[in-house]
């Protein structure tokens, strides 16, 4: 069960991603990324791993103002509700919004705003699960793994303004 990481340099910085055993597992904000030269990552060839190959594709076509989505690919394996939170996630369309409560309904509990909350808060996959589309029923910015100000830019990178 070897771990693979490479890294890829975005708009926002250089983000990291994360594969064992052939699976995707995370993907994560410059904030948050290894420190791993980009040569070391062009040596290994790890690019066009099947395990990666998607996934950056999809990122690379994201910053380029592509509107691409992750809807109906695997998400990664959690509890019942967060799986399916994750998944629903997944087919917000770029330049969209849902609150955290549209989000629970779309997951199958209307009622469980904060539990959708907390799913997003725990997306392995951001950028490929859009969690930056989900706001708060105020049509406010609240928690995010990137930070608030990151939410903020790719919200307007997708022509939303907040």
């Amino acid at each position: 069960m070897e771990l693979k990481i490479i890294t890829i340099e975005t708009p926002i910085g250089r983000m990291g991603l994360f594969a064992r055993s052939g699976k995707l597992e995370r993907v994560v904000f410059p904030n948050d990324c290894p420190d791993i030269g980009q040569d070391d990552v062009k040596r290994s060839g790890l690019r066009s791993d099947p395990a990666f190959r998607d996934a950056v594709d999809h990122i690379e076509r994201y910053f380029r103002g592509e509107h691409v989505s992750w809807a109906g690919r695997p998400v990664p394996v959690g509890g019942a509700f967060y799986s399916r939170v994750w998944a629903a996630a997944a087919t917000i369309p770029f330049g969209n919004t849902v609150s955290y409560g549209e989000l629970a309904g779309m997951a199958g509990n209307g009622r469980a705003a904060r539990a959708a909350g907390m799913a997003m808060k725990h997306n392995p996959l951001p950028i490929l699960i859009p969690c930056h589309r989900v706001i708060g029923s105020d049509g406010g910015l609240h928690g995010f793994g990137g930070g608030l100000d990151l939410k903020r830019w790719l919200l307007r990178h997708e022509g939303v303004e907040i």
